[in-house]
Parts: C-alpha cells; structure tokens; sequence
C-alpha cells in the first residue's frame, strides 16, 4: 500500500506531463485514492480458439508439428492464461524428447501446481499441528518462489474441493476462503492469512470426520 500511495503522488506531481499505463488482474487490490485518478479498461482474457491459434502460428515458426486437438487442449488447461499456455507447449515438446507430439499427449503440470496438490493431500490425509507446521514450509516456500498469495489461495480451494465430499462443507471451505483472501488483500503478512486458512480447514475436516465416523 506504501508502494501504490507513492505510486498516486507521483502521478499528481507530473500528472500534466505524463500518462502512466498500469495492468493488474485484480483491481479491488487498489487503494481507492490510486483508482480513482485512473479510467479503468476491461480487457478480457483470450478465447479459446485465439489461443489455439497462438500456438499453431508459435509452433510453425519453432518448425514443431503441433496437432489441431492439442493446441485447444492447451488452450482449454491453461485457463485461458496464454502464458501459461505457451509454457505448457513448451514443456510437452521437451517431455516429447524428439518424438513428434500427439493428440492423446500428456500435459505436464507445472512444477508450484504439484505442490499445492501435495499440500492439499496432506492437510487432508492428517490433521495435526505437525502437518499445519509443514504447512507453513510449503508456503513460505511457495511465496519466496514469486507465486502471488491470491493464486496460492484459489489453487489451493480448488484442490481442497476435488477431496471434499461434503457440498455443505466444499461451502464453508469456500466461504472462509473468500475471509482470509479479503484479508490478504487488505494486510502485509500473506503467509499469516494463508496459514489461518489452513488451519480453518483443517479444524473443519476434522469436525466433519468427527461427526461422520465419531
């Protein structure tokens, strides 16, 4: 928040001169002061179909074979994030170790997506003050490797409900995940609220397993 007051006076200062172009994906993350001197311009992410495109014009110019199947695949698992998906086009041609790439082609995930699945397995599998403390390795291993706390969070929800069997339960998981991202949003100390949310679901499993099994 320090960085985005400066950010607003230095703005006001050259505000005559100058016109600052700004990008961010989530602008409730703004201070007010800071949106409000700013005409804000939704720009959607790509469709499907313009990312299967990218690929196939990326592929011709790298002399790659890519087939028609694939590419939307690609475009379908990136969540229509194109960086993503140029990353995960990348990372299938070097798993295909020289070999001509196929329709029916694994897509490997990337490398902080596994290990927030791990993470999900394990706060799910056990329970204890042990595993919220390996927990926070993760995490603060996560963070110091540029992942942004709020894709932390929703990557995690989304593993955490592919476990959850209960949909009242998969509510209350979200619930408490929209809490602590508001939280995360507002204070300095993401590792805190990210902790709290493990803790909250896994004091909630734990309830749940309780009253299901005694």
């Amino acid at each position: 928040k320090q960085a985005q007051a400066a950010l607003r006076r230095t703005m006001e200062k050259y505000a005559a001169t100058c016109r600052l172009i700004l990008c961010c994906d989530s602008p409730s993350q703004l201070i007010g002061p800071l949106r409000s001197r700013c005409l804000g311009i939704r720009v959607a992410a790509p469709t499907v179909d313009q990312i299967s495109l990218v690929l196939t014009q990326v592929a011709k110019k790298e002399n790659i074979t890519l087939p028609e199947a694939l590419a939307v695949n690609i475009a379908r698992e990136s969540n229509r994030n194109l960086r993503k998906a140029l990353l995960m086009l990348e990372a299938a041609k070097v798993q295909a170790a020289g070999r001509a790439l196929s329709d029916q082609q694994l897509l490997p995930s990337m490398d902080w997506e596994l290990y927030i699945r791990q993470l999900a397995t394990d706060i799910t599998t056990e329970q204890s003050p042990q595993k919220l403390m390996a927990a926070r390795e993760k995490l603060y291993e996560l963070l110091v490797n540029c992942i942004p706390p709020t894709t932390i969070l929703k990557r995690l929800v989304n593993e955490l409900l592919v476990k959850v069997p209960d949909e009242g339960l998969k509510v209350s998981v979200i619930e408490w995940a929209a809490f602590y991202e508001h939280r995360i949003s507002m204070g300095s100390k993401e590792i805190f609220h990210l902790e709290a949310f493990v803790a909250k679901y896994m004091a909630l499993y734990r309830k749940y397993i309780n009253e299901m099994f005694g």
